[in-house]
């Protein structure tokens, strides 16, 4: 088990997040040095070049107030003063301000001015995270939204190979509702979000679809590795967690996708449909891999035990042979 998941471990070595930023989010910080550390010698050669009586000022402004973008407020500052003080010394800055009574209050009123946009922006582009992330961040467990999970699902399933598509639901969370009051509710959805970020890894998809009801997406190596993940996730969940008096379960559907399997709804509903099972047969976790047939979305359960699981519970490998009567679900469902 454990050489199982340090190989599925060292497979996930690139991020599935591929969610997408507008361009303005996508220059990396390296890109963004770069791109500073070539305009600026660039607009001085320029400059020295130039008629005395163009002013480049806000071209200048226009190089900080990116890097206060792409790098953070306190940096693009700092090349700023150090734009400054080089202008300073070479005596070009007090040929712009005047060397009257005005040039002094004349460079306080300049970098008063340059200091209040890079600050705005910078300020404007932690807003624009914050807001960005909002939009996609369950607040109370720190997973992915629904929409988000879309969006993710979207993207990644074009990369080819294996992946696991889980649908769990909390067991006895209602109860806890009910009897406990919500802020306890609460607390156990925060932890099983937490166990389940400990069980996976970093690159994998945890989403909150409402309620108590969780999805996870994640690349698998090949199929066998489908079933440790599985188990993997069954020992971990399926034991008591939380703060609550009451032993909560959890219930798994665990439906692996083979490559070239594309249709994310129907996915979708068929790892519902075995999380259902799963929870009406009290096994814990039922394991299926996926194969289309006129369109639907099939699997095939066939009962397996597996003795490493540690406990009672049973895991239920599913053949991509069909049996007598395979359950099935439409692709007709909308992912909104």
């Amino acid at each position: 088990m454990t050489s199982r998941r340090h190989t599925e471990r060292r497979f996930a070595s690139r991020e599935v997040h591929g969610l997408q930023h507008s361009y303005l989010f996508r220059v990396s910080p390296r890109m963004a040095w770069v791109i500073v550390a070539t305009l600026l010698p660039i607009l001085a050669i320029i400059e020295v070049h130039a008629s005395p009586g163009i002013w480049f000022g806000p071209v200048y402004l226009a190089i900080l107030a990116f890097a206060a973008w792409s790098l953070n407020s306190l940096v693009a500052v700092a090349i700023g003063f150090g734009i400054i003080g080089v202008r300073l010394a070479t005596g070009e800055f007090l040929l712009a301000t005047g060397n009257g009574p005005d040039g002094a209050p004349n460079l306080a009123v300049r970098i008063l001015g340059i200091l209040i946009v890079v600050l705005v922006i910078g300020a404007a582009r932690k807003a624009c995270e914050r807001e960005w992330r909002a939009a996609r961040i369950d607040v109370l467990t720190g997973a992915w939204n629904r929409s988000a999970f879309f969006e993710i699902l979207r993207k990644n399933r074009k990369s080819g190979g294996w992946h696991a598509l889980i649908y769990a639901d909390i067991d006895g969370l209602k109860r806890v509702n009910d009897e406990e009051g919500h802020a306890q509710g609460d607390e156990n959805l925060k932890v099983f979000a937490e166990t389940v970020r400990k069980t996976i890894r970093k690159g994998d998809v945890l989403a909150r679809m409402g309620g108590d009801e969780f999805v996870i997406f994640m690349k698998l190596k090949d199929k066998d590795s489908g079933t440790a993940v599985a188990n993997r996730l069954d020992t971990a969940l399926n034991t008591e967690f939380g703060e609550s008096r009451f032993h909560l379960t959890c219930s798994l559907g665990v439906l692996l996708l083979p490559e070239g399997s594309t249709s994310i709804d129907g996915e979708l509903r068929a790892a519902d449909e075995l999380m259902y099972m799963a929870k009406k047969s009290r096994s814990g976790v039922l394991v299926s891999t996926a194969f289309e047939s006129g369109g639907r979305v099939q699997f095939s359960p066939c009962l397996i035990e597996q003795d490493q699981l540690g406990h009672d519970s049973v895991v239920r490998q599913v053949d991509r042979v069909p049996m007598a009567e395979p359950s099935s679900v439409s692709d007709s469902h909308a992912a909104a």
